[in-house]
C-alpha cells in the first residue's frame, strides 16, 4: 500500500539524517559514545524508573540539540559560502544551545550517579590502607616526577624526536592531582580535581601539539600511582 511505502521512506529518511549527523560531526560521536557509557553503567547500578526515564530524556534532549545545531550549520552554509556576522550568530546561538543541554545533562548524571559513586568510592577506600599520609613523601614523588621528566625530555630530545618529547607542567600538574586525591579520598575534591586537570588540558592543547600532553599526563600519573604504593 502506499501509505506503508511513504511510512517506511519516512523512517528511511529519517535514519540517513542520523548517519550523516554521526558521520560528519564529531561532537554527535562524542555524544554517543557518551550515551552509551552512561548507559551501561546504569545497567549495573540499582536505579529506579524515574531515575532511568530521566536520563534517557537528558540524552535525548542533547542528540535533538546537536541534530539542530547540524541543520543550521547546513542551512547557513547553503545560504552563504562567504563569512557574514549574521551567520557566525547563528552558528554560535545553535551551539549554545547544545552546550545548555549538554550541561543540563551533565548535572542530572551527576545528580543520578553520585550517590552510587559515593558509595563504591568509600567501599574502595575502606579496602586499602589508611588515607595515604601528607608528609615529605609526597613533595619526594614530586621532585622524583619533575627529574624523571627532565630525563626523558632529555633522552627523547637526544634521539631527535622532539615531538614525542612529554609536557614537564602536563606531567607535574597531573601528578599533583592525582597526590591530592590520594590524601584526601573525597570523591567531590575528586570531581572537582578532575574538571581543573580538564580545563588545563584544554588550554594546554590550544599552545601545544596533544603528543607531549598526552605523555606527560600518563607519566605524571605512573608515577603519582607508584609513589603512594610505596608511601
Amino acid at each position: 500500500m502506499k501509505w506503508v511505502s511513504k511510512v517506511l521512506n519516512s523512517f528511511r529518511y529519517a535514519l540517513e539524517g542520523l548517519r550523516y549527523t554521526v558521520v560528519t560531526q564529531r561532537n554527535m560521536r562524542i555524544h554517543f559514545v557518551v550515551a552509551l557509557a552512561v548507559l551501561v553503567v546504569s545497567l549495573y547500578l540499582p536505579l529506579s524508573k524515574f531515575e532511568v526515564l530521566v536520563l534517557f530524556v537528558s540524552i535525548v534532549l542533547v542528540l535533538f540539540a546537536e541534530l539542530l545545531n547540524t541543520v543550521i550549520e547546513v542551512i547557513v552554509d547553503m545560504v552563504t559560502e562567504e563569512y557574514h556576522p549574521l551567520a557566525k550568530i547563528a552558528k554560535d546561538v545553535a551551539a549554545g544551545a547544545v552546550l545548555l543541554t549538554a550541561g543540563l545533562a551533565v548535572i542530572v548524571g551527576i545528580s543520578v550517579f553520585y550517590p552510587y559513586l559515593n558509595m563504591l568510592f568509600h567501599q574502595v577506600y575502606s579496602t586499602q590502607k589508611a588515607l595515604y599520609p601528607a608528609n615529605i613523601g609526597l613533595a619526594a614523588l614530586i621532585a622524583f616526577d619533575f627529574f624523571l621528566t627532565l630525563m626523558v625530555k632529555a633522552w627523547v630530545h637526544r634521539m631527535r624526536k622532539p615531538e614525542l618529547e612529554p609536557s614537564m607542567t602536563t606531567s607535574l600538574s597531573v601528578c599533583v592531582a592525582t597526590l591530592i586525591v590520594a590524601v584526601i579520598g573525597n570523591l567531590t575534591i575528586t570531581l572537582m580535581v578532575l574538571c581543573l586537570i580538564l580545563l588545563f588540558l584544554g588550554t594546554r592543547a590550544r599552545v601545544q601539539k596533544p603528543t607531549p600532553i598526552f605523555f606527560g599526563a600518563v607519566l605524571g600519573l605512573v608515577v603519582a600511582l607508584m609513589g603512594v604504593q610505596l608511601l
